[in-house]
């Protein structure tokens, strides 16, 4: 085979080979590309001032391992009734769930979570204002 015959046969593969990675990259779902990111930017504000209004109050709400489950401890003086929880897996979004409205003194039940680290998040309003903390926990 001669020399030109050979870097044809290359530029030919590497053609296919980036056709491919073009094909596989388009049919995969992409969370970098939102068409609403104007109001998610308003979104991510709130959020921002919300857990900054927390961490002004010493962010009241404390995680505490029972021995079935996971509760939820208000360590100040702010109303707290519920929140609104959301758990996030670091590594496997097909398992991230939420819970709305749920009362503060409610435990829940460690059978009902997968084993992984999480990210909980919590939502709550004092006197109708919004506060949020972001707390990393992992469930072994």
């Amino acid at each position: 085979m001669r020399f030109r015959n050979g870097i044809i046969i290359a530029m030919i593969a590497f053609v296919a080979f980036i056709v491919t990675m073009g094909i596989i990259i388009s049919s995969k779902d992409s969370e970098l590309i939102s068409e609403d990111y104007y109001i998610q930017e308003k979104s991510f504000n709130e959020d921002f001032d919300a857990q900054q209004r927390a961490a002004d109050n010493k962010n009241p709400i404390r995680i505490s391992n029972l021995k079935n489950g996971i509760g939820f401890v208000n360590q100040s003086n702010l109303d707290i009734p519920s929140i609104d929880l959301t758990f996030v897996r670091m590594n496997n979004g097909k398992s991230d769930f939420t819970l709305k409205n749920h009362p503060i003194s409610m435990s829940i039940q460690k059978d009902k979570l997968a084993k992984g680290n999480y990210e909980i998040q919590m939502r709550y309003r004092v006197k109708n204002v919004p506060f949020m903390q972001v707390i990393s926990w992992y469930y072994k």
